[in-house]
């Protein structure tokens, strides 16, 4: 496998979004290894330099861009400036994303856009500025990050599960419309990184670079959905196919636990 890795990320650009902490850190850092030009793009400029700094010895360029996702035109320019920089878009990981709670109990309309214009609109701004570069090439590869959240509509939170299934839905599209193109949706389950640290309820944790490694083995094998840990594939697979009504009474019969326990945050 090491072997089928270097062969597919050595010498590529790769342009990930949210790469300040959490996953987009652990990304680059698996990816450093093998020389790649890496595009680094987050609001936050400081943490993308100080990470640039981390990996400068490991043979990859850095470039970055201080981008809020959730700025369309910012992400355009932001996309077709790296591209021009490194004279090709070869991957774009759509990673940005927020978690907040959207009960009836804790609905506040300010997350809940934050979500929308963060998880859904600003990886499809991402995707789509990504492809005006890719199909004239006929080739590329895009990357979705969605969660286990999508495996149905979560009670308490309701929007993160919307924005993440939405993601897996587009996904699937552009993978029909555009066959030359490789597309791939990831679902993580529960990874140590900032989102969800106040959640106390976190099964099957992952630290990032151990993600981060699954996730790029992942695309090496050009699989078009992964769900991991595979426990969590498990649990997806199977929740996901219990009829809506049976859902609905088995959630409704865990609501009680899930209110006592819930946090604010999710992954």
């Amino acid at each position: 496998m090491e072997q089928k890795l270097k062969q597919y990320w050595q010498g590529k650009t790769v342009l990930i979004t949210g790469a300040s902490s959490g996953l987009g850190w652990a990304l680059a850092e698996a990816l450093a290894p093998f020389g790649v030009h890496l595009g680094l793009m987050s609001r936050r400029e400081e943490r993308l330099r100080e990470l640039a700094d981390r990996l400068k010895d490991s043979g990859s360029r850095f470039w970055i861009r201080a981008c809020d996702v959730r700025d369309r035109e910012a992400v355009t320019a932001a996309v077709q400036d790296f591209a021009e920089a490194a004279g090709r878009l070869d991957v774009v990981w759509a990673n940005s994303g927020v978690g907040y709670e959207s009960s009836m109990r804790h609905w506040e309309w300010e997350e809940v856009e934050a979500m929308l214009d963060t998880n859904l609109k600003g990886a499809i701004y991402t995707i789509k500025a990504a492809l005006d570069i890719m199909v004239p090439q006929r080739s590329g590869t895009v990357i979705g990050i969605g969660s286990a959240a999508s495996m149905r509509g979560l009670p308490l939170h309701g929007i993160y599960s919307v924005t993440k299934i939405g993601l897996a839905y587009f996904m699937e599209s552009m993978a029909v419309e555009l066959p030359y193109i490789q597309f791939t949706t990831i679902h993580p389950g529960y990874v140590d990184t900032p989102i969800n640290q106040d959640n106390p309820n976190r099964f099957w944790l992952l630290q990032p670079p151990e993600a981060a490694q699954k996730m790029i083995r992942a695309v090496a094998k050009k699989k078009h959905v992964y769900i991991y840990p595979w426990q969590m594939m498990l649990l997806y697979r199977l929740v996901h196919a219990l009829p809506a009504g049976l859902y609905v009474m088995l959630m409704r019969k865990m609501g009680r636990l899930a209110l006592r326990g819930a946090g604010k945050k999710k992954k």
